[in-house]
């Protein structure tokens, strides 16, 4: 994968990076050990840089702000589960369960906001018409970063 395809991947979801990172360290350790000593590896939080710890917690917040919008408007995308269907052969359990943490945990404060700002019927009606094309283009670019995440992990020689 050229470095300009892994740094478009970081950009779009939260686990390319750490599946990029997973791929490089393979690489680098695959180079010097016989073939025969390879060894499966999954990434974990502590794999990745602090920049990129960075940003995957600031996409789980603004993963987690778009599917409560689109629960709140009657739209459920199972996000927690098909992300991690996509990417749990890559990743440590460990990791994904604390991620998907603080993922539940942000889902439920912006459902509660939702709820309150927008409590009356006709309220919650006006805002989720008015949000209705942008929660398709949402909903077409959190499947995209799913189908990605999944497609880098099965092609992942090291998983």
């Amino acid at each position: 994968m050229s470095r300009m395809k892994v740094v478009e991947a970081r950009r779009q979801s939260p686990w390319l990076a750490m599946l990029a990172v997973v791929a490089a360290v393979g690489l680098a350790g695959a180079a010097d050990a016989p073939r025969t000593s390879l060894v499966p590896v999954k990434l974990g939080l502590e794999s990745i840089s602090k920049a990129e710890r960075t940003k995957l917690w600031q996409r789980v917040d603004e993963y987690a702000t778009v599917d409560a919008l689109l629960e709140f408007c009657g739209r459920k995308l199972n996000l927690q589960r098909r992300t991690w269907a996509a990417v749990s052969p890559c990743v440590e359990v460990k990791s994904l369960r604390k991620v998907a943490s603080v993922f539940r945990s942000k889902k439920a404060e912006y459902v509660k906001a939702w709820e309150t700002a927008f409590s009356e019927p006709e309220k919650k009606k006006t805002l989720c018409d008015t949000q209705k094309p942008k929660l398709a283009e949402y909903t077409r670019i959190l499947d995209a970063h799913i189908a990605e995440a999944r497609t880098m992990c099965d092609a992942c020689i090291f998983c």
